[in-house]
């Protein structure tokens, strides 16, 4: 997949969306796995990192709703992708259908506290 073709997928609405396209749009790095997977498996993984988040406090973007439409999928098959962005450091975890031709979720997450001094 190129930068052009994702941020095509990425023209929907939504906070985490519209994110992810200016940062794909600006140049971040990204990635789509070729391998599918159930949905379901997604599930108990992005729920638990959702409250692990949560409670660390960590700013976060779609979390719940992404977990919930991935649950909504059950066994159907998805791709996951990534979108990295340096300036404001954003991580953009994506989940796409099978064929890697519409997004179903979209989380976005804050990684500048991995720029602090965390003593």
């Amino acid at each position: 997949m190129d930068r052009q073709q994702l941020a095509h997928l990425l023209e929907r609405d939504g906070e985490p969306l519209a994110a992810c396209r200016q940062a794909v749009s600006a140049g971040a790095r990204f990635w789509v796995d070729e391998r599918s997977r159930p949905a379901s498996t997604l599930v108990p993984i992005y729920n638990r990192r959702d409250r692990l988040t949560k409670r660390q406090g960590i700013l976060t973007v779609g979390f719940t709703s992404a977990v919930d439409q991935l649950r909504a999928l059950e066994d159907g098959l998805a791709r996951i992708g990534a979108v990295d962005q340096d300036e404001p450091p954003y991580h953009f975890q994506l989940f796409l259908n099978e064929a890697a031709t519409a997004i179903v979720a979209c989380i976005g997450v804050d990684q500048s506290w991995k720029h602090t001094d965390r003593q």
